[in-house]
């Protein structure tokens, strides 16, 4: 049977072994970095403000992150313009020539813009432990369930069932 590996705080508890110490540096927002790009566009800062206040309460914010909030609220902003254009001019765009004359239909291209930064969005929202999993996670590392899961399971023909 393979050794099952102890938590920091398993070790803490039954071998006294000090827990190492976080030795990441945090920093508040104002010793953040502010691009001037993010800077000088008031709907990009209050962005900006929102995730570095954010995650300087849950004691996550690091200058190393910079980068990685610089880009998550230039998608933010990129997907918020796009909703814009598709609630402005619909899902679908109809085209005409110079005369006036019925040219055609087509999907307005902002939905494929829109269809491609949400995953990328959201990749960026959990590189910086905003999702809802991360957060609870990152608040409680040791979290386990406070009652006992019972599990019922019947013998049946058509699995296999390894003991």
């Amino acid at each position: 049977m393979p050794v099952k590996r102890r938590t920091q705080a398993e070790q803490f508890y039954f071998s006294r072994i000090p827990i190492p110490e976080d030795t990441t540096e945090l920093c508040s927002i104002d010793k953040m970095y502010l691009p001037d790009r993010i800077a000088k566009d008031p709907k990009k800062k209050e962005i900006w403000d929102f995730i570095c206040i954010d995650m300087e309460k849950r004691r996550c914010l690091s200058t190393t992150y910079t980068l990685l909030i610089s880009e998550l609220v230039e998608v933010s902003m990129l997907i918020y313009q796009c909703r814009k254009a598709i609630d402005r001019d619909g899902m679908i765009v109809e085209k005409y020539d110079d005369e006036g004359n019925f040219k055609g239909s087509y999907p307005n291209p902002f939905v494929r813009i829109l269809a491609s930064q949400q995953p990328t969005m959201m990749k960026l929202i959990e590189k910086v432990g905003m999702s809802p999993r991360d957060i609870h996670y990152l608040v409680n590392p040791e979290a386990t369930a406070l009652t006992q899961i019972e599990t019922v399971a019947t013998e049946m023909k058509a699995i296999t069932y390894f003991r």
